[in-house]
């Protein structure tokens, strides 16, 4: 087949440049995690610890952000958390009236799987699990996704690729798309003079390449951290390396929160607790563990 000199390589060429913007725009706005400031004894700022969480781990989804969220409504009196065994996985919550502060939805989203799961008015921490996991994941979507959101309002991360670039990008995906219909469509005249409708197919190979080249720029890539938000985990880091050399820490059990009061959930959020305490995990397998 005689290619005409302007197809013969074009779409591969145009998806190599396609496919190299995207990479330097998504390397470029990629999360980063600053250098930590001086260690610090006191919490250094107002964030909550699930936005905390998310930010110390480049805003990647991660099962300290609920765990700490669990911690912080004990602390703050919204659940009261006992042990009633020798291990902390027997642990215990039960809902109590708070301190008065309103809620976020995800803080509800806690509550209400409290509430729910709660037989005279008590539940144990590993019941809170889900049993399929189709139901865990939209629940943790919902929670990662209004995590953002606040972090977001509070303008300490914006979305990886801004408007304008997730705009340009769109556009320059035409491109491909529309050197694929002219090759597909000379492709199927050339092969055959009985097909019976050579766009449809030359249709059908462009919007292809459009659809996964638009999944790409809309993957749901982690959000990239703004100056305020750089500063803020800075300060935060700092908090992380006083935490993990105290003494103790590490082991502390979720009852503990009672009298290590909001700290405990901020050490929860920053890493600092042993994974082995691990308070909530969603997935159908926590029950059995």
């Amino acid at each position: 087949m005689d290619w005409p000199p302007f197809l013969e390589f074009s779409v591969p060429t145009a998806l190599a440049v396609w496919v190299a913007a995207v990479a330097v725009s998504l390397w470029r706005s990629r999360p980063r995690l600053p250098e930590p400031g001086p260690a610090r004894s006191d919490l250094p700022g107002q964030e909550p610890p699930a936005v905390v969480s998310l930010m110390v781990n480049r805003w990647r989804s991660d099962e300290d952000a609920i765990d700490s969220t669990l911690l912080d409504l004990a602390a703050r009196g919204f659940l009261e958390l006992r042990e009633t065994g020798a291990e902390p996985a027997q642990t215990t919550a039960r809902l109590r009236k708070g301190d008065g502060r309103s809620l976020t939805s995800y803080e509800q989203q806690i509550l209400d799987r409290v509430h729910r799961l709660s037989v005279n008015g008590e539940t144990t921490l590993t019941s809170l699990a889900f049993d399929s996991w189709t139901e865990a994941r939209k629940w943790r979507r919902a929670f990662y996704q209004a995590v953002v959101q606040e972090a977001r309002a509070r303008g300490l991360c914006r979305p990886r690729l801004s408007s304008t670039t997730r705009r340009a990008l769109l556009l320059g995906a035409i491109v491909p798309a529309v050197l694929m219909f002219v090759t597909w469509w000379w492709v199927d005249s050339e092969l055959s003079a009985k097909v019976p409708d050579q766009v449809t197919g030359a249709i059908i190979g462009a919007a292809a390449v459009y659809l996964a080249q638009y999944f790409v720029v809309d993957f749901g890539w982690a959000d990239q951290t703004t100056p305020e938000g750089v500063a803020a985990t800075e300060s935060w880091l700092a908090l992380r390396e006083h935490l993990s050399t105290v003494e103790g820490v590490a082991d502390l059990a979720p009852a503990d929160v009672a009298s290590w009061g909001r700290e405990m959930a901020y050490a929860s959020a920053l890493g600092v607790l042993s994974a082995d305490e691990a308070l909530v995990r969603l997935t159908p397998g926590a029950r059995s563990r």
